[in-house]
């Protein structure tokens, strides 16, 4: 896959995460769609030009890879993932051992 590929493939992976961000999609599930939509697009874009080979698998996956990350920052993986993020903390570290608040100068 070259540069001007993958710029066209991001412009309407882009444009039909956008699509589907206005019709409702749930921000928990936006990382999910982008990632899907961006194989599907980058899919769809090797089908067209006789397939995936060996000799251009690595240079599909780097491009699903930049695809992707061109919709994730339409989408906004960020704030999409805020919820995620906050979850992960929500426990308060041990009270005892390697990860406790104590700094052993009792």
């Amino acid at each position: 896959m070259n540069g001007e590929a993958i710029v066209s493939i991001s412009a309407a992976v882009v444009a039909l995460v956008q699509l589907v961000k206005w019709a409702g999609l749930k921000d928990g599930y936006g990382p999910l769609a982008v990632l899907l939509l961006a194989l599907a697009g980058v899919g769809f874009w090797a089908w067209s030009m006789d397939g995936l080979t060996r000799a251009t698998a690595f240079s599909y996956f780097a491009g699903w890879i930049a695809v992707s990350t061109s919709a994730a920052g339409v989408f906004g993986f960020s704030r999409a993932s805020a919820t995620a993020l906050t979850r992960t903390n929500a426990k308060p570290p041990p009270s005892t051992g390697a990860g406790a608040d104590d700094d052993g100068s009792r």
